[in-house]
């Protein structure tokens, strides 16, 4: 019994050992292509590793494609859609989750519903709706319909519903008011939910390239998803600057994730309840 379980347990290691092979090979050929000189990334014999590697490509891209500005338009977008959309989300969420009022069943089906819908069909009322406002071509454009995204408010609702009523309770014979009851008492409880929704609000707002495609004209507000599928499209750019600015766009995420997840880990440590 004791052999099977262990020639199972080799047998698990194994396939994920080839599953994770065959998902980092690219990124790992990725990674080499962008330190390789451009001879030998278009010649012939296919090297794994670079023989004389260089920082050339990112300087070129970083420089020539003008990474600088779009990296600090990606940040400021980014950063206040996760602000807002986190607070509305815990607001909301918090809301559906401990407090009952006119409507609340039909609102939550709405905000269900509204999560299946496809943003491609939101492009034209999106569109003029933007249009109307006068917000073309401006950040606002991109900022606001990505607020109080849907799958925030089901998830802050769905953890909300594990808080014991009795803390809330006691919070209110104690005299705490609605406000600081949520953000005194629910919000330290939900941090595991928090810090996962920021995550997720994170890599949605920094990859997104519909919103900036649509709305955006001027090439000087160009998020960077945006202007790396220009870039990519250049007949003058090579593939290792594409390589290199491509990698760099994925740093961001990378780190958001790596320095949330130990905050991660302990709110579900400190604060973890159960339903």
């Amino acid at each position: 019994m004791k052999r099977k379980k262990n020639l199972y347990g080799w047998l698990v290691l194994i396939v994920l050992l080839i599953g994770a092979v065959v998902v980092l090979f690219p990124i790992f050929v990725m990674i080499s292509m962008s330190f390789k000189q451009q001879n030998e990334i278009y010649s012939k014999t296919f090297t794994l590793f670079p023989s004389a590697p260089t920082l050339g490509n990112y300087i070129v891209g970083w420089q020539e494609g003008g990474f600088n500005k779009y990296f600090l338009n990606s940040v400021f977008v980014t950063s206040v859609r996760v602000v807002f959309t986190v607070v509305i989300n815990a607001m909301a969420g918090f809301a559906f989750a401990k407090y009952e009022f006119r409507g609340k069943g039909f609102l939550f089906m709405i905000v269900l519903a509204a999560m299946m819908i496809p943003d491609q069909l939101r492009m034209i009322p999106l569109y003029s709706m933007m249009h109307s406002l006068g917000w073309i071509n401006s950040f606002a454009s991109i900022i606001f319909p990505g607020l109080g995204a849907t799958f925030g408010t089901f998830l802050m609702r769905q953890y909300s519903q594990t808080l014991p009523d009795e803390i809330i309770e006691a919070a209110r014979i104690d005299g705490c008011g609605d406000l600081r009851i949520f953000a005194r008492i629910a919000m330290p409880l939900c941090m595991p939910a928090l810090i996962t929704n920021v995550i997720f609000q994170f890599m949605w707002g920094w990859n997104d390239f519909l919103y900036p495609l649509l709305f955006l004209r001027d090439e000087s507000k160009y998020t960077v998803q945006l202007a790396l599928s220009i870039f990519r499209n250049s007949d003058t750019v090579t593939a290792g600057p594409i390589m290199a600015m491509s990698l760099l766009s994925a740093v961001p995420i990378l780190v958001v994730f790596f320095s949330l997840q130990k905050y991660f880990v302990a709110g579900i440590a400190m604060h973890g309840v159960k339903g």
